[in-house]
């Protein structure tokens, strides 16, 4: 009797298994982020290198991990993190007119970035669930002000309907594009002091104007209306932060923390209190509250981190640490 209860629990844990893969390939082959090429000023242009010195430990190393095997690779083989994330942040980077050189830490060089995380995490509850990954970086850079923590976090999620190829798009190649562009806008500002110009930001504002037509990739107009660094950019994403659309809401939110809007502390800090919404809302708003670095907003984070530490280990409490962690 002990053997067949045996064998139908291992039968039951093949087909979840059978189940959440759906026919997953064992690699996706992603594209390389396309530079924004946002126009701005910046308090200084001078020539400058960054050096990543990567200090990622243990299980940080580990570029893609989840539910699913889910190896990453470009054309020219299977993504090296450093070495893509170097080469990407400095085409964003001179892409907004900062002419800097972005290389990985060698014999001699002197670090200014130091890279704590960089990774893709991917979950699927069961084969008719959407496909969703998490993306994390968050690095100490070297700023006229002293060592300032940067970071990003990207959720993201499709139901392949068809095939598995469906989910590259939304789920792999545009967090990965987020990610680059979000640090490079955090440097851009904390190091360079650039913000979009008026121009730019008022051609983003136009193409969020009208509500019905926030759908399709309208969320990624609202991450660059975010990237745009301009204080003009609140008043819109504030409205947006309260979309019916899930992603233009994570967005809006995201990008609150983006642009400083350190006023804002006491609504993010209501929305990630609130229990009957989102998890992953709630979780940007911690992101967001992160991104304003002020004593209040570390301290909340320290207070958060300890009290989910002790939580049990379900998602929840294992997904919101792990973003608390990005800035602490």
């Amino acid at each position: 009797m002990l053997n067949i209860v045996r064998g139908l629990r291992l039968a039951a844990l093949v087909s979840v298994a059978a189940a959440l893969s759906a026919c997953a390939p064992a690699s996706y082959l992603v594209k390389k982020p396309a530079p924004s090429n946002i126009a701005g000023t910046a308090a200084s242009t001078t020539p400058a290198a960054w050096v990543i010195e990567d200090q990622r430990r243990g299980a940080e190393r580990d570029f893609s991990t989840g539910v699913l095997t889910a190896g990453l690779r470009t054309e020219a083989g299977p993504i090296q993190p450093v070495p893509f994330l170097a080469e990407h942040l400095q085409a964003e980077l001179a892409s907004r007119g900062l002419p800097v050189q972005v290389r990985e830490a060698g014999a001699g060089a002197t670090p200014s970035l130091f890279l704590q995380t960089f990774r893709m995490q991917n979950h699927r509850s069961n084969g008719f669930a959407p496909f969703i990954t998490f993306t994390y970086l968050s690095a100490d850079i070297d700023t006229p002000a002293g060592k300032k923590r940067v970071a990003a976090f990207v959720k993201r999620g499709k139901v392949p309907v068809w095939s598995f190829e469906e989910v590259i798009e939304p789920t792999l190649n545009q967090p990965l594009s987020l990610a680059v562009k979000e640090l490079a806008t955090k440097i851009a500002a904390q190091a360079y002091g650039w913000r979009a110009s008026d121009a730019q930001l008022n051609t983003l504002l136009a193409k969020l104007a009208t509500p019905a037509k926030l759908d399709g990739d309208a969320h990624l107009d609202v991450y660059a209306l975010g990237f745009t660094n301009h204080p003009g950019a609140k008043e819109r994403l504030l409205q947006l932060a309260q979309h019916s659309d899930e992603y233009v809401r994570l967005a809006a939110i995201s990008s609150l923390g983006t642009i400083g809007a350190k006023d804002q502390y006491g609504w993010l800090k209501a929305l990630y209190e609130r229990r009957d919404t989102l998890w992953q809302d709630r979780a940007m708003a911690l992101k967001a509250i992160g991104d304003l670095g002020t004593p209040e907003s570390r301290a909340l984070l320290t207070e958060e981190l300890k009290r989910w530490e002790a939580a049990k280990t379900d998602k929840e409490s294992l997904w919101t640490a792990q973003v608390i962690r990005l800035y602490i």
